[in-house]
């Protein structure tokens, strides 16, 4: 158990009552609840994955082997369209997120 340290200094916060303490486990479900519904572009895919350049993208995840049978299930699921060559990629951001979040450690970064 931790102890939450509290400044013995007086704090004055404007509408106190609009905030709440939640627990990081919490925090990350409401988070990954603000995906629900959402669909990402190649450029929202870009931005989560720090700017990585469309070419990083194909190469390291995409189009990796390694990935080939995951990204081909989204892709029969429609949880990842892309029609062929020159044709815009569209993503559900939730499930494209927690790909990346369980490969993370794997990506060349």
């Amino acid at each position: 158990m931790q102890a939450l340290k509290v400044a013995a200094v007086p704090m004055r916060v404007k509408d106190m009552d609009k905030y709440v303490l939640v627990d990081t486990d919490a925090y990350n479900k409401l988070l990954e609840q603000t995906m629900l519904g959402r669909t990402w572009t190649m450029d929202d895919l870009r931005v989560w994955c720090g700017n990585k350049s469309i070419q990083w993208l194909k190469e390291n995840i995409l189009e990796n082997p390694r990935y080939s049978r995951q990204i081909g299930q989204m892709e029969q699921r429609g949880q990842l369209i892309h029609k062929g060559r020159g044709s815009a990629w569209k993503f559900k951001a939730n499930v494209m997120a927690e790909f990346l979040e369980s490969h993370w450690e794997e990506l060349p970064w």
